[in-house]
């Protein structure tokens, strides 16, 4: 059985090195990206990404910001183009200060070239509400901030998104709701008149995709939140009726169950392949803030799973993104079987039907990886690698444990799995990226 001899220490250093939970290796298998956060809540303060070269060890910088503080901008959770020299990562407003820090709503998508580091371009455009909340309509364009990017094959851009009026409103008024919901962005450039911190052109479209309500009834398909999404195969999938949907994402919807209880499904979201806009009640020179998280035009909702008869209904366990095979017939996520134990589950797009995969004796302990195949799975379960046949549900370990187990999200790179570990102790290690080989 491979063991702590086979792992390789990749990254040195006093700061920080964390992997991002999706795309953090080249389309070569060659390089790692990450960020120099030594903590995940410590993304405002981080000033750096950059790469590491597998076998040679060398370390590329990607970018660092000019005027990094305690309150912004910050940079960080960098994923990889699956085939272009480029990778996308979160940037704060670079208007970030003490009076308008770092949040969820202030913050883009930044991307930069592989081959041409340092310099970066928006990926979406932003512009500025007014204080009432409204701002013009204008295709392509949002308010607030995207975050925990993702690609598709083809180009297009997955996020995470949090509107910039709706969170600063809900502070002072707590019957409006900061949601959290999902979309997508497009090729095609956006030119603003203005441009400045706040709102500036971008080099993609960006829509919401995902419909929320914010307070959903008992029992019903409302969803209050959209999060920890995914693209759904390379061409999409085949629904239930048979029908190919070439575009469309997976994501977790926080619904209500009949008792009141939240419980977090699965949702698919098909997006429109041609053009995308948003598509509003009333036409007005002005977006209103009921019209905010309207989704783009085309996009249809539904939901996947209902899990309210198992003995612990929907997605359960770590914080993971879900996931999907290249055919798109299969989405992996996190649940936990009757004994309570967080297993790998694989749930059918075709009608949501749920199969258990592994049988561990401890709970997944970290995000999902599918190797490029789509023949195994890795992650983290007691403190060790583990690599899952997706056929069999057979699992082996790759790492024994240790004091310093490994953390976070675990890659495919080749013949081998990259993966953060802490040095040091638990109260000041420092996160370093490992590799170890899967035979």
């Amino acid at each position: 059985m491979p063991n702590m001899a086979k792992e390789r220490q990749l990254t040195f250093g006093n700061v920080g090195h964390m992997l991002n939970r999706r795309q953090a290796i080249s389309p070569d298998g060659k390089w790692a990206a990450y960020d120099t956060r030594n903590d995940d809540t410590h993304i405002a303060r981080t000033d750096s990404v950059e790469m590491v070269h597998l076998d040679s060890q060398r370390i590329v910088s990607l970018y660092r910001t000019q005027t990094s503080s305690l309150y912004g901008p910050g940079v960080g959770a960098v994923a990889f183009h699956p085939a272009e020299h480029r990778v996308v990562f979160i940037h704060g407003l670079e208007s970030c200060s003490h009076e308008t820090p770092y949040s969820g709503a202030r913050r883009f998508g930044a991307i930069v070239r592989t081959d041409a580091p340092g310099s970066w371009i928006h990926a979406e455009a932003r512009i500025q509400h007014t204080r009432e909340g409204n701002r013009p309509r204008i295709d392509g364009v949002l308010s607030g901030g995207t975050h925990a990017h993702s690609w598709s094959h083809d180009g297009w851009l997955s996020f995470t998104y949090n509107d910039a009026w709706l969170e600063q409103r809900s502070r002072i008024d707590h019957s409006v709701r900061d949601i959290r919901t999902v979309g997508f962005m497009k090729p095609g450039a956006v030119a603003l008149d203005r441009t400045d911190s706040e709102s500036f052109s971008g080099s993609m479209q960006a829509f919401i995709a995902a419909r929320v309500s914010g307070r959903s009834e008992n029992g019903s398909n409302e969803i209050e939140q959209a999060t920890e999404e995914c693209w759904i195969g390379r061409n999409g999938y085949m629904d239930a009726n048979g029908i190919r949907r070439p575009k469309a994402l997976a994501f977790q919807g926080t619904v209500r169950s009949d008792r009141g209880e939240t419980v977090h499904e699965i949702f698919v979201c098909d997006l429109p392949v041609e053009n995308a806009s948003k598509e509003f009640a009333e036409s007005s020179a002005m977006v209103r803030p009921s019209e905010l998280l309207e989704p783009a035009k085309g996009c249809v909702q539904q939901r996947l799973t209902y899990t309210a008869d198992r003995k612990y209904p929907g997605i359960q366990g770590p914080r993971n993104w879900l996931v999907a095979s290249d055919d798109g017939d299969t989405l992996y996520a996190p649940m936990r079987d009757n004994h309570g134990i967080v297993q790998l589950h694989r749930i059918s797009t075709h009608g949501g039907n749920i199969e258990q995969i592994s049988d561990w004796e401890h709970s997944l302990g970290g995000q999902i990886s599918l190797d490029p195949k789509g023949t195994l799975c890795a992650a983290i379960c007691d403190h060790r690698i583990c690599l899952t046949d997706l056929a069999s549900g057979q699992s082996k370990w790759l790492t024994d444990r240790s004091e310093n187990p490994p953390t976070g999200a675990v890659h495919f790179a080749g013949d081998r799995i990259v993966y953060n570990r802490f040095i040091g102790n638990k109260h000041s290690g420092v996160m370093q990226v490992f590799a170890c080989e899967m035979h």
